[in-house]
C-alpha cells in the first residue's frame, strides 16, 4: 500500500509543480502583452452621437487571451443613466494583434430632454468602466473604475445682442442682431440656426436663418438680419421683446430657446 500512496504523492507533487510553472509562465508572459488606445472618433447616425474608441491589443505572450470584454455606463451628475454599451471579443490568439472598437452611443435628443443646458454649459458626465479578460484560461482578471467624461457645450456662452434698427429701403428697415458662441464640443457643428424676433407685444416681427459650420473648439461671431416694415410702430416695438431660437444640426434638433432682450 505504501508504493501506490507514494506514487500518488509524487504525481500530486508533479501536478502542482507543473501548475505553478504554468501560472508563473503565464504571469511572466504578461510582460509581452501591450495595450493601447487610439484617437476617439465621433459620428452622428440618426441624431445620435456615437463615440468609437479604438483599443489595440498585441498578444506576444505564450497563451491566448479569451473573453475580452469592456462595458461603460454614462450617467449625468445626478446619477441618472444616459447610455450603456458593451463590447466582447471571444479570443485573441497568441502572437496576434487585434484592433477592437468600443462603441458608445449618446442620444442627443434624450440628453437635451433632461436639460437644455448641455447645449450652453460645459459639464461632466459620470462614466463607470468595467473591463475583463481571461488569460491562458486560468487567470481571469477584471478591473472596474469610475471616472468623469468632460462634456463640452456646442453653444457655450451663446449670446444674442441688443437689436439695432437701420433703414433698408423706402418700405422696410433692417434690424441687426449680433450673435456669438464657442463650440466646446468634440465634434464640428454643421447645420442651421433659425431665430424669430418678437416685439414687446409678442408679435412676430421677422425671422432670420443662418448656416453654421463651426469646427470643434472654435468661436463663432456673426450678425442676424431681420427685415421689418419701416414705420414708427415697429421701431418702438423693437426696443424690447424676445428671441425664439431653433437649432438644426447633424447631431440634434432643438428649440425654441427663448431669450429676452431690451
Amino acid at each position: 500500500m505504501n508504493v501506490p500512496i507514494r506514487m500518488l504523492g509524487i504525481a500530486t507533487s508533479i501536478f502542482w509543480v507543473i501548475l505553478i510553472a504554468f501560472i508563473a509562465s503565464a504571469a511572466y508572459s504578461l510582460k509581452d502583452l501591450s495595450l493601447g488606445f487610439g484617437e476617439p472618433q465621433f459620428t452622428a447616425p440618426s441624431h445620435d452621437l456615437r463615440f468609437s474608441l479604438p483599443i489595440y491589443i498585441d498578444n506576444r505572450g505564450y497563451y491566448s487571451l479569451k473573453s475580452f470584454n469592456i462595458s461603460t455606463v454614462f450617467s449625468d451628475p445626478e446619477g441618472l443613466e444616459i447610455s450603456r454599451a458593451s463590447t466582447f471579443v471571444p479570443i485573441i490568439p497568441q502572437g496576434q494583434r487585434a484592433t477592437i472598437f468600443h462603441n458608445v452611443t449618446l442620444s442627443m435628443d434624450n440628453l437635451l430632454e433632461k436639460d437644455e443646458q448641455y447645449l450652453f454649459n460645459d459639464n461632466n458626465l459620470m462614466a463607470s468602466v468595467t473591463a475583463g479578460i481571461n488569460f491562458a484560461e486560468l487567470l481571469p482578471v477584471q478591473l472596474s473604475m469610475n471616472t468623469t467624461y468632460p462634456w463640452g457645450a456646442p453653444f457655450y456662452n451663446f449670446t444674442l445682442g441688443q437689436p439695432t434698427y437701420n433703414s433698408f429701403n423706402i418700405t422696410h428697415g433692417r434690424i441687426t442682431v449680433p450673435a456669438s458662441f464657442e463650440n466646446h464640443a468634440a465634434f464640428d457643428l454643421v447645420g442651421d440656426m433659425r431665430v424669430e424676433l418678437y416685439d414687446s407685444a409678442d408679435s412676430l416681427m421677422g425671422e432670420s436663418q443662418t448656416a453654421l459650420n463651426v469646427p470643434q473648439y472654435s468661436p463663432y461671431t456673426g450678425n442676424l438680419d431681420f427685415y421689418v416694415p419701416l414705420n414708427p410702430a415697429s421701431l418702438s416695438a423693437a426696443q424690447s421683446g424676445h428671441f425664439s431660437v431653433y437649432f438644426s444640426t447633424l447631431f440634434f434638433e432643438y428649440g425654441p430657446v427663448v431669450i429676452p432682450y431690451g
